[in-house]
């Protein structure tokens, strides 16, 4: 019996995370041909304005981004590379990322990626499989003779390292929200009178409620390295005016 078109529902896409278009597991039988092409460029990240972060980057961090927690996604840092939608002000129309200038863990993981089916699973090392990183004729190979070579090694160990960095600054985030010390924040950026800029949508700490933590807690806290955390976090806001800056020389 035919089916009538209309009553079939269709599978929604599942949603990618930020900078992956198609997440693919890695195998050996499959991509056993696979090859690393060398080159930075990071035109792949040009219109990504925020990307997630880990505690551990945090002193490199906050010498070039403002660090804010997404108001809509709670248990995530991010760190903001733009003041408007689809704007990286750190890659420039070559692809190069600004010299001198730390480059997210989160951005050099690229196209790799760890997930899970669910938390009891193992965690599977995947790849964006539209990436111009890989292609079967490439500078390094990630498999030879069906065993993994040093430089799917280096891969694996980064990327798995960093995921878990990931999930512990996770644990962070979310207990700085549900202790109540983050409020939402907008920052707006004018020319004389006129609004040029307008940042929404995020969250940062608030000092008082952050110095007024119970001392049981911030020993707590202390030996997590979230206190650290906090403070770095904190001291990151002035460099929304560095993006100012670097918006208006972009725009001259």
């Amino acid at each position: 019996m035919a089916k009538d078109k209309k009553t079939e529902t269709e599978q929604p896409k599942p949603v990618m995370p930020t900078l992956y278009n198609n997440l693919v597991p890695l195998m050996t039988d499959v991509h056993k041909d696979l090859h690393m092409i060398n080159g930075q460029n990071f035109s792949f990240a040009a219109k990504v304005n925020a990307v997630p972060i880990v505690i551990q980057e945090l002193p490199m961090i906050i010498k070039h981004y403002p660090v804010v927690f997404p108001a809509d996604t709670p248990g995530v840092m991010l760190a903001v590379l733009g003041i408007r939608s689809e704007q990286n002000l750190f890659v420039d129309d070559k692809g190069s990322w600004a010299a001198d200038t730390y480059i997210p863990a989160y951005i050099r993981r690229y196209p790799f990626f760890v997930a899970r089916q669910n938390e009891e699973a193992e965690p599977v090392i995947c790849f964006d499989d539209t990436s111009d990183f890989l292609g079967e004729k490439g500078d390094q190979a990630l498999f030879d003779k069906g065993e993994a070579t040093d430089t799917l090694k280096n891969i694996v160990e980064f990327t798995r390292t960093f995921q878990q960095h990931l999930e512990a600054s996770n644990d962070y985030c979310r207990a700085i929200d549900e202790a109540g010390l983050l409020e939402e924040k907008e920052i707006s950026f004018n020319a004389g009178d006129e609004v040029k800029a307008n940042v929404n949508g995020f969250k940062a700490l608030e000092r008082e409620k952050f110095d007024a933590i119970e001392a049981d807690v911030l020993k707590d806290w202390m030996t997590k390295g979230w206190v650290d955390a906090s403070v770095l976090h904190l001291a990151s806001g002035g460099n929304f005016d560095r993006l100012w800056s670097m918006d208006r020389k972009r725009n001259a």
